[in-house]
């Protein structure tokens, strides 16, 4: 049990990196605070979700939270939601 902790703890420090330095500037501003508030408390499933939406980068999630394309599933929808929600609210 104490493995797949510690397992799940690597993963989300490597997402809140991976946040931070997305390759643009503002995405790495949003996307790192968003991390540092949200990622603490998903899921391993939902953090798995997270990675695929960062790994589209940086253009698709720019063109997802401006309605300029439609999210994959329902998952990587409710994921923007949640970043253009915490937009509104910075």
């Amino acid at each position: 049990m104490a493995d797949t902790y510690n397992n799940k703890q690597l993963f989300l420090k490597k997402l809140i990196y991976r946040s931070k330095y997305t390759g643009i500037k503002e995405t790495d501003i949003l996307l790192g605070k968003f991390a540092d508030k949200y990622l603490q408390n998903f899921s391993y499933t939902d953090l798995i979700s997270y990675k695929k939406l960062l790994e589209s980068g940086d253009p698709r999630i720019w063109r997802l939270a401006v309605d300029q394309e439609l999210p994959f599933n329902k998952k990587e929808e409710f994921l923007i939601n949640l970043i253009k929600s915490f937009e509104l609210n910075v």
